[in-house]
């Protein structure tokens, strides 16, 4: 039994927003501003006293939304965010610890890999989704072709966060083996403190048509008119 069998949570949703909630108040209206742009998966990165709570009460209001948890480092909190609704767990490393928690708990689990080694540990234990990160300072696109090259017959999927944005997402987006990316842009934090959903939304949705037009060759039309169109 695989570990981690993330790949039908994340295939064909397109880009996942990254982002904190300092105020639990602003959950649910950046998360449907962001449902209304087309995203329908969210990680919230636990560096916050109200990330854990936001999780419960962004899938208790949006249950359609795929809500997961960003960078968990310490024992025990898989099974808090697990007992709170939460759809995934991704982790900034490889800990072995982490690892066995989200595996006892059934917690679909996407962890950090960055060499060589880390990526054999991964294939070792299973797991057939990976995160890189930082992806920008790592060596963006020939990195990641690079780290897959040698392994391309055992069908990984990644997911590339950090650096990630509008210049470069249909790079990202048009290698195959690219399962999503996690994308800070579409939700900057000034927006999220003033309330502007409406820009939210808006990112959301010029991130979605890029994607879109790039993970579908038969859009790439579309895209071209109605990016030089507005």
């Amino acid at each position: 039994m695989k570990l981690n069998n993330i790949d039908s949570l994340f295939r064909n949703r397109g880009v996942m927003a990254v982002f904190e909630i300092e105020n639990i108040e602003n959950a649910i209206p950046v998360c449907k501003a962001l449902f209304a742009g087309g995203i329908s998966i969210v990680e919230l990165i636990l560096r916050t006293p109200a990330a854990e709570t936001s999780i419960k009460t962004i899938k208790e209001a949006i249950p359609e939304m795929i809500v997961g948890a960003g960078i968990l480092i310490q024992k025990g909190q898989s099974g808090r965010i697990k007992k709170l609704g939460a759809d995934f767990a991704s982790a900034p490393g490889y800990n072995p610890v982490i690892i066995r928690e989200t595996k006892e708990l059934g917690l679909p689990f996407v962890p950090s890999v960055v060499t060589p080694s880390e990526l054999e540990a991964a294939i070792s234990d299973g797991i057939n989704v990976l995160r890189i990160s930082p992806a920008y300072n790592l060596g963006r696109m020939p990195f990641l072709k690079s780290m897959n090259y040698q392994n391309d017959f055992l069908n990984l999927n990644y997911i590339p966060v950090g650096g990630v944005n509008e210049e470069n997402l249909n790079a990202y987006a048009s290698m195959p083996q690219v399962l999503t990316v996690g994308g800070t842009w579409i939700t900057p934090k000034d927006l999220i403190i003033n309330k502007q959903w409406d820009e939210i939304s808006a990112l959301a949705k010029r991130a979605m048509k890029i994607w879109n037009a790039n993970k579908n060759p038969k859009s790439q039309i579309y895209y071209e008119i109605s990016r030089i169109g507005g």
